[in-house]
């Protein structure tokens, strides 16, 4: 299994710094972080636009997509190289269904956990 990410510009790879972060970026990213940490067999990447430019060009559905409506679409979230959602990171119910279709379990942090980031080993 292999999940890919291609994020717009943002002003580091995952999008969790500076002054003011997204709780949506760091929901994702503890997400993948989960992912990794129990099921080490799936395969994670993360590009982002400013970054990793090349992913972009190289990927012919992103490069498209991009070609035609611009990088308002972004993020792309690719599972098995089927594009699974755009605009948006998937939720971490979307998620485990998906690694599920694969026979890979993960347990994933409702939407109302994710969103409250404050216990230890929470972020």
């Amino acid at each position: 299994m292999k999940i890919e990410i291609y994020d717009p510009a943002m002003c580091c790879p995952t999008g969790v710094c500076g002054a003011s972060i997204d709780p949506e970026l760091v929901r994702i990213q503890e997400a993948l972080r989960q992912i990794q940490k129990q099921a080490p067999e799936v395969q994670v990447f993360r590009y982002g636009l400013s970054t990793d430019p090349q992913f972009f060009v190289d990927n012919p559905i992103v490069a498209e997509m991009l070609k035609n409506q611009g990088p308002e679409l972004l993020p792309f979230v690719f599972f098995d190289g089927d594009l699974v959602t755009m605009g948006r990171y998937p939720s971490n119910r979307r998620i485990q269904a998906l690694l599920k279709q694969a026979e890979i379990e993960v347990k994933l942090p409702s939407v109302d956990n994710a969103a409250c980031c404050c216990g230890p080993g929470c972020c």
